[in-house]
């Protein structure tokens, strides 16, 4: 039996690891090579730079080109937009002459066409020169000697002339609605103390005259419970609002009993559904009541007799409570303001007044006078 030494077996076993590891980089070339080359299946070993734990996010490829593509977008438009600069704002047009002696054509001249300028010293005029001014006079507000340059006089004495046109316009503007009735809106609402008194009576006056008649054929329904403390103070302000505006008003209990500061020979109605049926949800509420079958909910909360009466008469302006002329009567304010239909009817005319527009004031004043 062959005898191996120490040297010997280590020897043995470096030789094994040298073919081992030889052995083993010839099957990864192997493989590499038997590979197939597509896009779809990258081999690992192509891409060992990679590291051992390679990831990468097609989310975040995504973001990168949609933000190449937007850079490359914004350099278009500014390309373009540094093109349309610098081409004239209108395109010369070739225009041919012809001769009647000759009958021909002579060389054609060329037009070019220019933007209207705005007329000088005219508001538009001074609208587009003066911010520029402005701003040279900010740059250079003195002259080398000390003095006020060039560019501050002239917007000085341009601000000047802004004022006195302003001036000019206010005068008659002011002129026109004291001569024109249709623009004097103290001929609508006096201003003035003693005037203005008079209007405020006929007002009060009117609106005594229409509460009058709603009290005629209308009343109140006040739901009430006998624990409610603020019921207390509703039920006293509507006794005064009663004895003022004759109004009837009913009491409805919602838990068939009395109020602590109810009178006597007060009568009480138990609820039998009306509260249901018109949505109240607190007490104490108060129902305009229109007989045969209207019903207008006035408050759900505590209100005095002077919000009541308000509310009382803004409901009945927006029903068919008043006529149109007891509805004027309750708005004097309005009186002479065009209304939403005459407007619309003014508008049927829109070709005239882009053509003219110094013809809406015989618009208006048919519109006006068609009433």
């Amino acid at each position: 039996m062959k005898k191996y030494t120490l040297k010997s077996l280590t020897a043995l076993i470096l030789l094994a690891n040298a073919f081992s590891a030889q052995s083993a980089t010839e099957q990864r070339q192997a493989a590499l090579q038997n590979q197939p080359q597509t896009q779809t299946s990258p081999n690992f070993y192509d891409r060992r730079s990679e590291g051992w734990y390679w990831y990468e996010d097609p989310e975040i490829k995504r973001k990168e080109a949609l933000e190449k593509q937007r850079k490359l977008l914004e350099q278009q438009r500014r390309v373009e937009e540094q093109a349309k600069a610098t081409q004239p704002a209108v395109a010369p047009k070739k225009v041919d002459i012809y001769d009647p002696k000759t009958q021909q054509f002579n060389q054609p001249i060329v037009v070019q066409a220019s933007e209207p300028k705005a007329k000088v010293l005219s508001a538009e005029w001074l609208k587009q020169v003066m911010p520029e001014t402005l701003m040279k006079a900010i740059d250079r507000p003195f002259e080398n000697d000390g003095s006020p340059s060039a560019e501050t006089k002239a917007y000085m004495y341009m601000q000047r002339l802004t004022l006195d046109k302003a001036q000019n316009f206010s005068k008659a503007a002011t002129t026109l609605t004291q001569i024109d009735p249709f623009l004097d809106e103290t001929a609508r609402v006096p201003v003035d103390t003693a005037t203005n008194k008079v209007f405020s009576i006929a007002l009060d006056k009117d609106k005594k005259e229409i509460t009058k008649h709603l009290a005629s054929f209308t009343g109140l329904w006040f739901f009430y419970d006998s624990t409610c403390s603020f019921c207390v103070s509703q039920y006293q302000y509507l006794k005064d609002f009663r004895i003022k505006n004759n109004f009837k008003i009913m009491m409805i209990s919602m838990d068939g009993k009395r109020l602590p500061n109810m009178d006597i020979n007060e009568i009480i109605l138990p609820d039998r559904g009306q509260a249901k049926k018109l949505r109240l949800r607190i007490t104490p509420s108060i129902v305009l009541v229109a007989p045969p079958n209207n019903f207008y909910v006035l408050s759900q909360g505590l209100m005095t007799q002077d919000s009541l009466l308000t509310k009382i008469l803004l409901v009945a302006d927006q029903t068919n409570l008043l006529t149109k002329e007891q509805k004027a009567k309750l708005d004097p304010y309005s009186k002479g303001v065009l209304t939403p239909d005459q407007i619309a009817r003014m508008q049927k005319v829109e070709n005239d007044l882009n053509n003219d527009p110094t013809k809406i004031v015989d618009v208006i004043k048919q519109a006006v006078g068609n009433e």
